[in-house]
Formats: structure tokens, C-alpha cells, sequence
């Protein structure tokens, strides 16, 4: 069994870096990637949103299958430190690539060597997060220990975030708005990113394989898919993360857009309008246990979502001004950060309660994060096609597209999140009446 103590502050520090490193290598692309596509790679808008969702279709055939396969490297290594070393490597190196000028290749080549990279950053990324997260299990065995380790590791993914989303536009502007700012950004961002990843790999290296993975011999992948379904729960809370991720997918997506033409801005605007969202996500993350601990799970799930959807519409449908912006992207990344930390430790809870009984963590785990991404790719896919309804945006932009513009920055969201609601709303309903019940009784 792991070690039932809490988990030490140097280990959990160690442990959040590692999420750390791997969002600084991998931030940016949701962030600015559609964008840089298609205003400096010079990539049409729907052919870029579909590049984008190559590595995603990649996820969903092999992520279940990837995290499946970590828990044999894992087992023939002893330990999970072989697998953060190689992610430490390669995240960082492949960042650097994704944005090394490539307008001067015929289209076709060009498109052909960005959705391999796509493709090999997304994949290495499960190996890291399957891996990363499957380590909570060997260091303890005790779901406040684990979330202890899932508030670190939700507060280094929001740090990195944070830091993306101020100091990506500001190193675009600070080494030159074109092709090269981007690449030298890129090169900033990538040596942040392999130093934390190195420092998560010094903390976590020398802890033992313990928990979650199958010992004997397994059945066919098909066949454990299969018996995975069995845990409902598990699948609602994908479910849930699948649509919190299209939405706020979407949100980033669309906001440089929305920055330039909207608000007439430049790209260091961005850093104005994403700070509140990241610093609030800290404090979401923070407050998150509290709530969990005082409210049923399914009621905190509802609310924070509710919030989130207010979030969107203050953000996206009020007025175009600076402060009315931060205001609503506050309370965007206040719920957000709740349901960070309260999904992925509910999605933990249930995979690891199905590892008990001889099933593959690291399986469940490959789904979650197929799922994760899943989520990104249908925000990017909803976004790259929603400009190509939008029209040209080139020179000065007609009022029709602005206009257009504007639907496409709330709506996408804003659906999205109405939608987890609708997927939440029952469970409360139906807790409530058992609450009742047991009162009565």
C-alpha cells in the first residue's frame, strides 16, 4: 500500500511543478496557435481549425491505449521517473518546433509537418499526464492526501497559465510581432518548461510503483474499454470535462479575435484581459477543497458551472471595455479553477476505486485525458469554422463580420456550458430528493 501520510510540502511542490512545465510547453497553442496559424503560417481559418484537431483525433484512438501502455513501462522500470524524463526532453523541444517559420513550404507540405508535430506534443503530453497523475496514487493512499496532490497539481497548471497568458503576448511584442516574435517566445517558454519538468523528475524520481497497475495478465484493449463503462460516474465527470473544455477552449481561441478587431487592440492587450482570468483560477483552486468539503460535490459542480456561464456572457456580451472584460473573465476563471480541482479529483476518486479491483489506472486515466483534449479539439474545430462564417477579417473588416464576430465569441462558450448544466442539473435534483428522504426518515 502507499504511504498513507500526507504528502510533504517539497514533494507536493515538486509534483505541481511538473504540470507547471508541461503547460508552459503545451499553453500557448490553445492560447495563440489558431491565430499564428492563420495569420502567419498563412493557413486558411477552417483548415487550421481542422489541424488542430488532428492530434485530438490521435487521443481519442490512442490515449486509452497509451495509458494502458505506461503502467507496463512503468511496471518494467520500477517506478513512473522514466516517463517524466522523457517528457522533459521532448515537450520543450517540440514547442520550439511548432513555431520555427514555415511560410516559405507549399501548403500541403507545410500542413503535413505541423499536424506531425501537433501530433507528437499531444501524445508525449498524455504519456507526462497520465504518468504525473497516476503518481498521487503511489505517493499516498488517502483522498486527502490525494487532493492535496491534485490542488498542486491544478495550482501548477494555473500558475503556467497565468504565466502564459501574460508573458506570451508581451514576448511577441517585446521581440517583434511577426514570425520571429512568435519563435523566440516559443524558445522563452520552452527553457521555463524543461527546467520544471526537471525539477518535478528530481522530486518524484525515487518513488516506488505502488498502486493501479494490473499484475497479471490483462484481457484485450477492447474488452477493458468495455468493462470501464461500467463506471458510470466516472463517464459523467468526462462528460462534464468534455464541455467545460470546449468552452473555455473556445473562449481563448476566439478572444485574440476578439482583442484586435473588437477592442481594436494590440497583442499585449491580451495580457489585461487573461490576467484576472488566472490570477481568479488561483483563488478557485484554493477555495475548492472548502467547498467540496461543506456542500455535496454535485451542488458545487452546478454552481461553479452557473458561474461560469454568468462569466461568459459579462465577458463576451457586455461591454467592449478593458474593465468590464476583467470583471467577467474573473468570474470565469474563479468557477473555472473550482471545477479544475473538483473534477479532476471526483474523475481520481472514481478511476482509482475501479484500480482496486485489478483494473488499469493508468487506462482510465488515458480516457480522462482523451477526453481533456477532446474538449479543446471541439472548441478550436467550432472556432476555426466560425471564422470562415465570419468572413474576411483582413484590412478593415465590414460591420457585418464584427457583428458576426461577436455571436460567434458568446456563443460557442456559452452553449457548451449550458450544456454540462443540463448534464448536472438532474444529479442535484435527485440528491436533493434523497436528502429529503433521509431527513424524513
Amino acid at each position: 500500500m502507499a504511504d498513507t501520510s500526507a504528502p510533504s510540502r517539497v514533494l507536493s511542490a515538486g509534483f505541481g511543478a511538473g504540470t507547471l512545465g508541461s503547460t508552459l510547453s503545451s499553453g500557448v497553442v490553445p492560447l495563440l496557435f489558431l491565430f499564428y496559424l492563420t495569420e502567419f503560417a498563412h493557413v486558411p481559418p477552417a483548415l487550421a481549425g481542422l489541424l488542430l484537431a488532428i492530434p485530438k483525433v490521435a487521443d481519442m484512438l490512442l490515449d486509452p491505449w497509451i495509458g494502458r501502455c505506461t503502467d507496463g513501462w512503468a511496471r518494467k522500470a520500477g517506478n513512473r521517473g522514466a516517463l517524466l524524463a522523457v517528457t522533459a526532453l521532448v515537450l520543450p523541444a517540440v514547442l520550439v518546433l511548432l513555431f520555427v517559420p514555415t511560410d516559405s513550404l507549399a501548403l500541403p507540405l507545410r500542413v503535413s509537418l505541423i499536424g506531425v508535430l501537433l501530433v507528437v506534443q499531444s501524445l508525449v503530453l498524455t504519456v507526462f499526464s497520465v504518468a504525473h497523475t497516476a503518481l498521487a496514487g503511489d505517493i499516498t493512499d488517502t483522498i486527502t492526501g490525494r487532493s492535496t496532490l491534485m490542488s498542486a497539481r491544478a495550482l501548477g497548471q494555473t500558475f503556467a497559465g497565468l504565466a502564459v497568458s501574460v508573458l506570451a503576448p508581451q514576448l511577441v511584442a517585446a521581440f517583434g510581432s511577426g514570425s520571429g516574435g512568435y519563435l523566440c517566445m516559443a524558445a522563452v517558454l520552452a527553457a521555463a518548461s524543461a527546467l520544471a519538468l526537471v525539477l518535478c523528475w528530481l522530486a518524484v524520481r525515487r518513488t516506488p510503483l505502488r498502486a493501479g497497475v494490473e499484475s497479471h495478465a490483462t484481457a484485450p484493449l477492447l474488452a477493458a474499454l468495455r468493462a470501464t463503462l461500467r463506471n458510470r460516474e466516472f463517464y459523467r465527470v468526462v462528460l462534464i470535462l468534455v464541455l467545460l473544455g470546449t468552452s473555455s477552449t473556445a473562449l481563448f481561441a476566439a478572444l485574440p479575435y476578439a482583442n484586435q478587431h473588437l477592442l481594436r487592440a494590440g497583442p499585449e492587450n491580451l495580457s489585461a484581459l487573461l490576467t484576472p482570468i488566472f490570477v481568479s483560477l488561483l483563488l478557485g483552486v484554493a477555495i475548492a477543497p472548502v467547498l467540496a468539503r461543506l456542500l455535496r460535490p454535485n451542488a458545487v459542480l452546478g454552481a461553479a458551472l452557473l458561474a461560469a456561464f454568468a462569466g461568459v456572457l459579462w465577458f463576451a456580451a457586455g461591454p467592449r471595455e478593458n474593465v468590464s472584460m476583467m470583471a467577467g473573465g474573473a468570474l470565469f476563471g474563479l468557477s473555472c479553477g473550482t471545477l479544475t480541482v473538483l473534477i479532476s479529483t471526483l474523475a481520481m476518486e472514481a478511476a482509482t476505486n475501479s484500480s482496486s479491483r485489478g483494473e488499469s489506472l493508468g487506462l482510465y486515466l488515458g480516457i480522462l485525458f482523451s477526453a481533456e483534449k477532446l474538449g479543446q479539439s471541439l472548441g478550436g474545430i467550432v472556432v476555426g469554422f466560425g471564422l470562415e462564417w465570419v468572413g474576411t477579417l483582413q484590412g478593415t473588416p465590414a460591420p457585418a463580420a464584427l457583428h458576426r464576430l461577436a455571436t460567434l465569441f458568446v456563443a460557442v462558450p456559452a452553449a457548451a456550458l449550458l450544456s454540462a448544466l443540463l448534464v448536472v442539473l438532474p444529479l442535484i435534483a435527485r440528491n436533493s430528493a434523497q436528502a429529503i428522504k433521509d431527513n424524513n426518515a
